[in-house]
């Protein structure tokens, strides 16, 4: 693919509930191509059907991969405002999530490999925004716990890691486009 044709893959990541969401909505009435968390719907359908995270983490875990998968693959071949393409989480946050409640194997350690993002953004965990919601299964502590596991595997796989301070929401995404 030619570089002129080249889109940059721009991973939001971070624990539950630190403004992730409300970027990549901003980003969007900016023009900008993004593609959604794919665990709240996934999540949400598996609690209709009374199945948590918790109790049935893998199965949860691979249809995320699969909407995460296509997201990534068709990221490739889209027209993007400045060739820059934003994704509400990346794939390794599947395997740092189930690393944090021991359940990652070697499917799941070696997964990340088929995925090169160019910039990843860590949003570390903020209280004073923190909300619980059906999809939201952990509270605050539990976010709190998460955060490192996020950290090391983004750190362990990626040189370009930015931590986006607690700001008003127009002022982070305004430190995301600076530093793009």
């Amino acid at each position: 693919m030619s570089k002129l044709n080249y889109n940059k893959k721009v991973v939001l990541a971070g624990g539950p509930s630190t403004g992730k969401t409300s970027i990549i909505n901003k980003l969007k009435k900016s023009g900008y191509k993004c593609f959604d968390e794919a665990a709240r719907e996934i999540l949400s359908n598996f609690n209709e059907k009374g199945n948590g995270f918790k109790s049935n983490p893998i199965e949860i875990s691979n249809e995320i991969l699969k909407k995460r998968d296509l997201d990534f693959k068709s990221s490739e071949s889209i027209k993007c405002k400045d060739n820059v393409v934003f994704f509400d989480r990346g794939v390794h946050e599947i395997t740092a999530y189930l690393r944090s409640i021991e359940k990652s194997n070697k499917f799941w350690e070696n997964i990340i490999e088929k995925y090169d993002y160019d910039l990843i953004f860590i949003f570390p965990p903020w209280e004073e925004i923190y909300t619980k919601d059906l999809n939201r299964i952990e509270d605050f502590e539990e976010a709190i716990k998460i955060s490192p596991f996020i950290y090391e595997i983004y750190r362990t796989n990626f040189k370009k890691i930015i931590e986006v301070p607690q700001l008003a929401i127009e002022d982070r995404v305004e430190f995301i486009l600076e530093k793009l």
